[in-house]
């Protein structure tokens, strides 16, 4: 049975090898750096968010993603300058992520509204670890008999943010331009071209305020798979606590809590129940996100992060 176990295990993550080139997280719609290089530097303050992510918990070889995202404004804020740091584990697959943002907005309207054009250049470090392996299924398989191998890709993403106080549209290009030794020879293991549209909108439910209702979207789209999406909820009460959830089409159903520990400081959780075949094996997903955000004033008392 463990053999089996295994098998099935390797077979699920070669899979998913493709299907997963980008991360998937379940709250990226508290810090847009995760998505999209437009956001950078679209508060009026630095910020930095750190997450860890444990997928698929008890299963062999499961994913683990750890990020940190740092981004602020430059230059009287029409600029802004964004940092990420990523590394994910899966199976016997590392990837170590390394990129740095610039993005440069222009008010639109006079009710606030911005739009945000955003690059992001880095490399990506992709391990394939035999040493991980106890006991090789087939010595003699040039997949392990060439021992650890390791590939450098140069990458680069694009994206566009429209936001105002309480809404946001954006739109990001993951690896627009992506070339290492794989894509040059046309292996299906070079880094796609992926397309992320996402938004969110909040408003106040009654005429206190002291209870917001935050919708939002995410439309993922990669041309040699199916389209899928997140649907999303939270409310936000008295500016203090988010209590939210999340569909994930044919994947996960999420649940989410977000605390603001002190105005700069906010702490959030999220759980994901899978709904594939997979949920038999597995004890679900845990994420654990820790924002910061460097301000000099208590600006989150009277305008709170909504996104």
């Amino acid at each position: 049975m463990k053999r089996i176990a295994t098998l099935i295990s390797m077979l699920v993550f070669s899979a998913m090898s493709y299907a997963q080139q980008e991360l998937q997280v379940s709250q990226y719609m508290f810090n847009g750096m995760f998505l999209n290089p437009a956001y950078a530097g679209t508060h009026p303050y630095w910020s930095a968010s750190l997450l860890h992510r444990s997928q698929w918990l008890n299963f062999p070889g499961a994913p683990q993603t750890n990020m940190l995202a740092v981004d602020g404004p430059i230059n009287s804020k029409n600029m802004g300058l964004g940092f990420m740091v990523i590394n994910d584990n899966i199976g016997l697959n590392s990837f170590n992520d390394i990129s740095a943002a610039y993005s440069y907005r222009i008010s639109t309207d006079s009710k606030g509204g911005n739009l945000s054009f955003g690059l992001r250049a880095g490399v990506r470090n992709s391990m394939f670890n035999v040493d991980k392996l106890q006991n090789i299924p087939d010595a003699g398989d040039p997949l392990y008999s060439n021992g650890n191998q390791s590939v450098w890709t140069p990458k680069f993403d694009f994206g566009v943010y429209y936001y105002g106080e309480r809404y946001y549209l954006g739109l990001s290009i993951p690896n627009v331009l992506a070339i290492d030794s794989r894509t040059v020879n046309n292996s299906e293991a070079g880094l796609k071209r992926h397309y992320f549209f996402n938004g969110g909108f909040v408003w106040d439910l009654g005429k206190s305020g002291n209870v917001k209702f935050k919708p939002s979207f995410l439309v993922k789209y990669e041309p040699a798979a199916p389209v899928t999406f997140d649907l999303n909820a939270h409310f936000l009460f008295h500016d203090l606590v988010w209590v939210g959830a999340s569909y994930r089409y044919n994947n996960a159903i999420v649940g989410m809590l977000q605390f603001q520990i002190t105005p700069k400081l906010r702490l959030g959780y999220a759980y994901d129940y899978t709904t594939t075949a997979i949920r038999s094996y597995q004890g679900g997903s845990h994420e654990i996100m820790i924002g910061y955000d460097f301000t000099k004033t208590q600006v989150k008392i009277v305008h709170p992060r909504y996104f």
